[in-house]
């Protein structure tokens, strides 16, 4: 049983056999907390641009680490979640945020695999001839990934739907030198028609 007074969470061994409804308000859950997260990552960057900080996020929260105090970073996490539900949607994406980066393998990867011609085996020489095609689709595919990446963040991997989302618990303590703060989420279950 969860310690947020008592939901279950489906665990990453039950995904298989979880209905669709508690699979997707799973994905919904983690979701919002990834835009809260991001909100919060830009609220310090605002407040505090020599900050360090980094983030996760998970179906019960998300964790950062910072370089901040928690008296620094609380309040910001408190502010996020309210500039979010009062409509500041664009806290929501990260131009840092491993969507992009993602993005940015993946159509590079692509670009590569195209213009050597699929994964066939080459000659060497072949290769070589086929390098400027490979480097400029690879341009292309980094001017493209910023866009996507952020299309990808918009409408795939945040969610700013906060009604019902309420910070429970902050949890603190030190690894390497950087503050951790581990942020845990209570989310009502909305319906799902």
């Amino acid at each position: 049983m969860s310690t947020q007074e008592g939901a279950r969470h489906l665990r990453i061994s039950e995904v298989g056999s979880a209905s669709p409804w508690a699979l997707i308000h799973l994905i919904r859950r983690v979701q919002r907390n990834h835009a809260l997260e991001h909100a919060t990552i830009n609220l310090i960057g605002q407040r505090y641009p020599m900050a360090q900080v980094m983030g996760f996020s998970g179906p019960t929260g998300f964790t950062l680490y910072s370089t901040l105090t928690a008296d620094e970073v609380i309040p910001m996490v408190r502010q996020a979640l309210v500039d979010l539900k009062s409509g500041e949607v664009d806290l929501a994406i990260h131009e840092h945020c491993g969507t992009n980066l993602v993005m940015t393998a993946l159509l590079t990867t692509l670009g590569t695999v195209l213009a050597l011609g699929g994964l066939r085996k080459l000659r060497w020489i072949d290769v070589v001839e086929r390098f400027p095609q490979a480097v400029l689709l690879n341009v292309v595919a980094v001017l493209a990934s910023k866009p996507l990446g952020r299309w990808f963040q918009e409408h795939m991997t945040t969610n700013v739907g906060m009604e019902g989302v309420t910070i429970s618990s902050f949890f603190t303590d030190y690894r390497r030198g950087m503050l951790r703060i581990r942020v845990h989420t209570r989310q009502q279950r909305r319906s799902q028609a």
